[in-house]
């Protein structure tokens, strides 16, 4: 399974075509203005009709108020142009109806031309007003628009430079990865892995720096580098996790960041397989003679940064990694995502389901497993997990999600085979 980033031109340009189609003047789909308008027209005749109101209704002012309203918050010039043409035609007739007709010019015709007037001249300020407003709005929309889709590309090609693409296999192991992207409209995250075969055993780290954009890229970037260091000449998981922990503290006065992980070591001999949680969303074993489970520690030591504020001594724990076994490593960007309900989604539940839809046939070796998994002859649980991911969530995840499946062989190559309850 390819490492899924897309690449930042294309999503670059995702964004500032949806930016700029954002920006769009939209409809105006409120209808307030006539029903309010309407309303009072339906008063008004009621009272003259009813002759409830014994004094002279000198209304006709009024009909300068309607294109002014009209003004507010709308998007384009036709709406209190449109408000406007009506109420001067009003005006027309009220003035016409008046003794005299159209051609007299003093009296009680002065009330409704000073009406026509006052409509001609708050007509075309709401007009006026109205274009400016889109204008100005509609710049700005498209500059901060740039600036973050900018920004975003900058991020994504450092992430990619940062999360860099992970062998099918290490030793005799099976990866795969997923990654996918958050919505446009969200900041670059900062999810991060890597693997790296040791004399210790393949050791593998995930991970989700605290914020988003450059400097969690930054802080991706720190992590993944020194593990790939201490990976190889620190002997235990805990004191890599205390060598990582103690570089992001001297980092602490700069972004005061702080980094959730697990770390993971797979003895390729014998097939054991040990855990150090910090803080991150517990793996899942997936197990042909067992089933599914979540491999959860007594208790999660603080995450990278806050590590030396806790106790780590419930945060280890070894369990058995039988042939054929797959471990499922992820970030919170899969628990987390929601669908339209604003349920989260429920990763074991899924897996336990989608799982013995990927077992595929046994592979002789680990070249054999990584030929099925690159010829694609059957869907991997990987597959399934990320297309039932996005047809939960209905579209792009808010949140970076990152998954990882490490899949043992079919037989280790040193001594007897692991008891499936062993620790």
């Amino acid at each position: 399974m390819r490492m899924q980033l897309p690449a930042p031109r294309t999503r670059a340009r995702a964004q500032r075509a949806k930016a700029e189609t954002s920006a769009r003047p939209s409809t105006w789909k409120a209808r307030w203005l006539e029903l309010t308008v309407g309303t009072a027209a339906i008063a008004v005749a009621a009272v003259c009709l009813a002759k409830a109101w014994t004094a002279p209704l000198e209304l006709a002012p009024l009909l300068a108020v309607p294109p002014a309203l009209a003004g507010v918050g709308a998007t384009t010039i036709k709406r209190p142009l449109a408000y406007g043409i009506v109420a001067l035609i009003a005006g027309v007739i009220v003035d016409a109806l008046v003794k005299g007709g159209i051609t007299v010019t003093n009296g009680v015709h002065e009330l409704a031309l000073a009406a026509i007037g006052a409509v001609v001249v708050v007509t075309v300020l709401a007009m006026i007003g109205t274009r400016v407003g889109t204008d100005n709005k509609t710049t700005q929309q498209v500059q901060q628009a740039q600036q973050i889709v900018d920004v975003t590309s900058v991020a994504e090609a450092a992430q990619r430079a940062v999360l860099r693409q992970l062998p099918e296999t290490v030793g005799p192991l099976t990866i795969g990865v997923v990654y996918l992207a958050a919505a446009a409209e969200a900041r670059v995250g900062g999810d991060l892995y890597e693997v790296a075969a040791t004399d210790h055993g393949v050791r593998l780290i995930i991970g989700d720096v605290r914020g988003k954009g450059l400097e969690a890229v930054e802080v991706a970037a720190d992590i993944i580098g020194r593990f790939r260091e201490l990976a190889h000449s620190v002997h235990t998981l805990d004191e890599i996790a205390y060598r990582l922990d103690a570089g992001l503290s001297r980092r602490w006065g700069q972004h005061e960041e702080f980094v959730t992980a697990l770390l993971v070591q797979i003895d390729t001999e014998k097939g054991r397989l040990t855990i150090f949680n910090c803080g991150h969303p517990p793996p899942i074993l997936v197990s042909q003679s067992a089933g599914v489970s979540v491999l959860e520690v007594r208790a999660p030591a603080p995450p990278l940064g806050l590590i030396t504020l806790g106790n780590d001594s419930g945060a280890k724990e070894m369990y058995a990694f039988n042939p054929n076994d797959q471990l499922l490593l992820y970030t919170d960007g899969v628990t987390e995502a929601r669908d339209a309900s604003r349920e989260f989604y429920p990763l074991d539940e899924r897996v336990a389901i989608l799982a013995p839809r990927a077992q595929p046939k046994p592979a002789r070796s680990a070249r054999a497993a990584a030929r099925q998994l690159a010829n694609h002859s059957s869907p991997s649980l990987l597959d399934l997990v990320r297309d039932d991911l996005i047809k939960y969530v209905g579209s792009p995840p808010h949140d970076d999600a990152a998954m990882l499946l490490i899949r043992a062989p079919a037989s280790w190559p040193g001594a007897r085979r692991v008891p499936a309850a062993a620790r």
